[in-house]
């Protein structure tokens, strides 16, 4: 079986290495060409004729992937080496790497869908979500590369909960499959995880493959039992309203959104209609 394994070597600890990977790969009856985040053009890599595109790295890594795989038909598998690996946990793929990659072949396939949001700035794809607000900023802030991966979501979250407590509420309209809302939001999501930023259940019921969005929101009524949630670290739902729709226009009454465009803008936030094809291994043994 052909495999184009694309490979962040900053992600998580360094190991297991290229080399491994390929090791692993070949082993499990992959016939494997090696592509470097850091080396090179991911269309060319995509150039190549392959069964599978395998990528082993963080969130960042999968969703370039995602968003830039030209054939939506071609099969996709996760080795989460990231921090917090939102999309592979959403999907239900986890364990140790060797043992990922030895139950790939004849492993079940989910679906996976990817984003479109259109605005001033142009078009742009995406697999988490599209937001505004406190959640957005915090997922913006660079962390600290040498702290260990429990410690950067533990400050990753901290850090939302301290954008959460001194936001001040923005106006915006939002159009939800026709439904308006006109709310001073401290932040507003359209989601297609429910896993998003520093590993935050934002929403336990989304599903990364039924072609809907979460429209998620918070406005100042909710922001203390917010804080109190993330307080808790609690397995519960989060207290945000939220709505379920196949498009979300969001309609900019002031303040910056993004590039801060000059003047009011809508931003139109969709699905794609062919979602990925994500293969899920099995635990075995």
């Amino acid at each position: 079986m052909r495999a184009l394994l694309v490979h962040n070597p900053s992600a998580g600890s360094g190991r297991p290495t290229g080399e491994d990977l390929l090791e692993s790969l070949d082993a499990a009856g992959f016939s494997t060409v090696y592509f470097c985040t850091k080396n090179g053009d991911l269309d060319q890599a995509f150039a190549q004729s392959t069964d599978i595109v395998i990528v082993a790295g963080g969130n960042g890594t999968v969703a370039k992937v995602a968003r830039a795989l030209p054939d939506r038909k071609t099969l996709m598998a996760i080795l989460p080496r990231g921090t917090a690996n939102n999309i592979a946990r959403c999907l239900g793929i986890h364990g140790e790497t060797e043992d990922l990659i030895k139950a790939l072949r004849g492993a079940p396939v989910a679906r996976l869908d990817v984003g479109v949001v259109v605005g001033p700035w142009g078009t742009w794809h995406f697999v988490e979500g599209v937001g505004w607000g406190a959640l957005a900023k915090t997922i913006d802030r660079d962390s600290d590369p040498k702290a260990g991966k429990e410690e950067r979501i533990a400050r990753g979250r901290a850090a939302f909960a301290k954008m959460v407590a001194k936001a001040k509420p923005r106006r915006f309209l939002v159009h939800c499959d026709g439904d308006e809302i006109g709310e001073d939001f401290i932040f507003v999501e359209a989601v297609n995880l429910g896993m998003t930023g520093p590993r935050i259940m934002i929403d336990p019921t989304a599903k990364p493959g039924d072609q809907l969005l979460d429209l998620l929101y918070l406005t100042e009524k909710g922001r203390q039992e917010m804080l109190d949630w993330l307080e808790r670290d609690a397995d519960e739902p989060p207290p945000l309203a939220s709505r379920r729709a196949k498009k979300v226009t969001l309609a900019r009454v002031d303040d910056e959104v993004c590039d801060e465009p000059e003047l009011a803008s809508n931003i139109i936030v969709e699905l794609e209609p062919d979602s990925l094809r994500v293969c899920v291994p099995e635990k075995r043994g």
